[in-house]
């Protein structure tokens, strides 16, 4: 699943979720930043050192235009080794399993239970 991550309405990037923590309500997403992202605004980690909570200028968006609704929006950046991910954490609306119920860490984690 590709989500978009916007400033207002300015679109910082693209996320593709690669993993899941379902008792958390957690996905991880490789992060593609776009030409208006700006690592010392939008990130929450540079080169591992933490720098503030970024989740209150930003928003995210479903492929079909719909709002996704998280408790935390969490962008680290690693631009030495040109690596970024972003964790999505806490995902209440649209519910957690109503976006990925079909994944398969989704599906691992309920199967082994």
């Amino acid at each position: 699943m590709k989500i978009s991550i916007f400033e207002n309405a300015t679109l910082i990037g693209e996320a593709t979720v690669f993993a899941l923590d379902p008792p958390m309500c957690v996905a991880m997403a490789k992060f593609a930043p776009a030409p208006a992202y700006d690592a010392e605004r939008h990130a929450n980690v540079i080169n591992a050192d933490y720098v503030g909570d970024r989740s209150g200028i930003l928003r995210l968006e479903l492929p079909d235009g719909k709002a996704m609704i998280a408790e935390a929006i969490s962008i680290q950046d690693f631009p030495e080794i040109d690596e970024r991910q972003v964790d999505l954490i806490g995902i209440f609306e649209p519910s957690f399993d109503e976006l990925f119920s079909q994944h398969p860490s989704f599906k691992d984690y309920w199967d082994s239970r």
